[in-house]
């Protein structure tokens, strides 16, 4: 038996290992045109900064290949052939396989305004977007960062650590608004603004702008225009399958592969999973999931299904944690949206209630989302916890009372961190 991987992410490392485990004989190749080695994608920010080297962000030794007996195969993949079971590269080499995972992850979305083509303008998702914005950023230069979320942070912050003067443009009202609601975007916003960000709400592009010879020259924004040597893109990511359009795989409008509960795409012998597969949520909508546990997850399932197992992929409960500089964010539960792309609100349902606190005078709150009685999630800033307890309560079903009165438990016990308790301020409010 062959099985062919594309895609060396955590998706693709970790379906390669369970395959291994059950098929000590079989052939495995892994292929990937990035790197020779999984890393990991969330700690490029350091390698940027100069805090990691990029092998230090490689969760497994060097020698994992040839120790579990993976071959490796470099080189860009542009075509899939699903009749005759092969894939074709770019430099006219072919490989054939008996079973195929698509663990592709996704790339930056790409800009849309005039003038996006060209030099100067520069995304944060993968290698080559790393190195490519590692030669752009000049000490002393002017970037504009379009688009919230966490790479739109992320990006802010290596540029401004480099010593580049960073305006921060978001199209919503409020920053992140998928995540965060008004009163915790405005605590990001200042804490990121008294970190020397000019951030800008409410602010749409119009226009990338050049000069002579296509060089950059700034961004419009309605009537003004803000001057930029540098600009970062973060409006997104879009599953990386282009190379798909003529396979006849199944794909969804997005572009993500469309699998069924054991993630198999509509082809014979084919599996997708991470970024780039379309599957179901437990609200019954069907999107991929961008996030570096549920890849793991599901390439651990895609394994097993590909060796014949009778299984299905549902992910569990929500949970991340991040930081936006060095503001710590724990989420876990349902947290509903408030804001629309259109800076709409977003009404959550009936029977929604929200549990708020501010520490005075520092960047810190707690935010809990009771609906029909019982705690459905979590949004803590500026503080760290113990994702376990906080699901735990969810699927216990526990009301607001007895969470609050539990907190401090899922607080992680570090030296000096301040414990949490009820304040005056404290309120409960319809979200």
């Amino acid at each position: 038996m062959h099985y062919v991987i594309v895609g060396n992410g955590i998706c693709g490392t970790e379906a390669a290992l369970a395959l291994r485990a059950r098929e000590a004989g079989a052939r495995i190749s892994i292929v990937s045109e990035e790197h020779d080695h999984f890393f990991s994608r969330p700690a490029l920010m350091y390698v940027f900064c100069g805090q990691l080297r990029l092998q230090d962000t490689e969760p497994y030794d060097r020698g994992l290949y040839a120790r579990m007996g993976f071959e490796r195969v470099r080189g860009r993949v542009g075509r899939l052939d699903t009749g005759k079971k092969r894939l074709l590269f770019d430099d006219a080499r072919e490989l054939s396989y008996d079973r195929l995972l698509l663990a592709l992850g996704s790339k930056g979305r790409r800009a849309p305004w005039p003038g996006s083509d060209g030099p100067g303008v520069n995304y944060f998702v993968t290698l080559r977007d790393l190195e490519a914005l590692d030669r752009d950023a000049k000490a002393g230069g002017r970037a504009v960062v379009i688009g919230g979320g966490l790479i739109g942070v992320e990006v802010a912050e290596v540029l401004h650590k480099r010593g580049l003067h960073v305006t921060f443009v978001i199209r919503e009202n409020w920053y992140f608004p998928l995540a965060l609601d008004a009163n915790e975007s405005a605590l990001v916003a200042e804490h990121m603004r008294g970190e020397g960000i000019d951030v800008g709400l409410g602010a749409n592009v119009d226009a990338i702008l050049r000069g002579p010879e296509g060089r950059l020259r700034g961004v419009r924004l309605g009537r003004d225009e803000v001057a930029a040597d540098l600009v970062a893109v973060s409006i997104g990511v879009v599953p990386n399958t282009e190379f798909l359009g003529a396979s006849g795989l199944a794909l969804s409008q997005g572009g993500a592969v469309e699998v069924d509960d054991a993630l198999r795409a509509s082809g014979p012998d084919v599996w997708a999973a991470g970024d780039c597969a379309n599957v179901t949520w437990s609200d019954g909508s069907r999107r991929p999931e961008q996030l570096w546990y549920t890849a793991r997850d599901q390439g651990r399932v895609a394994a097993l299904s590909m060796l014949g197992d009778a299984v299905g992929y549902r992910r569990g409960t929500w949970y991340n944690s991040a930081k936006f500089f060095d503001i710590e964010w724990t989420t876990a539960g349902w947290v509903p949206a408030l804001l629309n792309w259109d800076n709409a609100p977003l009404d959550p349902g009936p029977g929604v209630r929200t549990w708020f606190q501010r520490a005075p005078g520092r960047f810190e709150s707690q935010r809990i989302i009771v609906k029909d009685d019982r705690v459905a999630g979590f949004n803590m800033l500026g503080s760290r916890w113990d994702h376990e307890s906080l699901l735990r309560w969810i699927q216990e079903r526990r009301d607001l009372d007895y969470v609050l009165a539990h907190l401090r438990e899922a607080q992680f016990d570090e030296e000096f961190s301040r414990r949490f308790a009820v304040l005056e301020s404290a309120s409960l409010s319809p979200a």
